[in-house]
């Protein structure tokens, strides 16, 4: 009896997720989700009792996914340039298949950014132990004393901001779903050359200081 209930919710959780993908929260229909799975209405609101619980659920299993292939990036032993690329290819290929991800994202953001952090926490992720990880690789590797904060955040809105905006991106520069696919896969290309230059750029100035 346990195991077909737990089948029930992972057929629910799954057609969850390729809905949510195709149409996003606010496109979604309850119905659409129950015939995917294979259910009638009634039970998967036994399950789930309205739409919002259902989409916390999907993109809370799919964010400790990336979360915790965030952190085995970042808490490895590569080079610090390794990880930049690593960051830079995971981000929007993950983004890609989970697109839901992205938009509650925003949301939990200016909600409840506390949200994030218990996720992120539950995947045993200490910020502050990457970052003491990442500030002894600049110093190590390329003799820069920093806050790597700002390393960390400057990642992220290189990584994060073309898919934010990816509407309007294609919108402003007219730019079709295949132009936009590929502009995003060229930045994994571009994102470590330009940090790499960037701290070069950082070196040489504090040296000037």
């Amino acid at each position: 009896m346990e195991n077909n209930a737990q089948n029930t919710e992972d057929r629910i959780l799954e057609a969850a997720r390729t809905v949510f993908h195709r149409k996003g929260f606010n496109g979604a229909r309850m119905q659409e989700i129950a015939t995917l799975a294979n259910i009638n209405k009634a039970l998967l609101y036994y399950y789930f009792r309205n739409k919002e619980l259902l989409f916390e659920r999907v993109f809370n299993d799919t964010f400790s996914q990336l979360a915790a292939k965030i952190g085995d990036i970042l808490m490895s032993d590569m080079p610090l340039m390794s990880k930049v690329e690593g960051f830079g290819n995971l981000y929007p290929n993950f983004i890609s298949e989970h697109s839901y991800v992205m938009q509650f994202l925003i949301n939990a953001l200016q909600d409840r950014p506390e949200r994030l952090r218990d996720i992120i926490m539950k995947q045993n992720i200490n910020p502050c132990l990457f970052l003491e990880k990442i500030k002894k690789q600049l110093r190590d590797e390329m003799g820069i004393d920093m806050d790597p904060l700002h390393l960390y955040v400057n990642l992220l809105a290189l990584v994060i901001f073309p898919v934010v905006a990816r509407p309007l991106l294609q919108s402003i520069f007219s730019l079709s779903d295949e132009k936009m696919a590929m502009f995003l896969e060229e930045r994994k290309t571009i994102i470590p050359v330009f940090f790499n230059n960037a701290m070069k750029g950082y070196e040489k100035d504090k040296s000037l200081v």
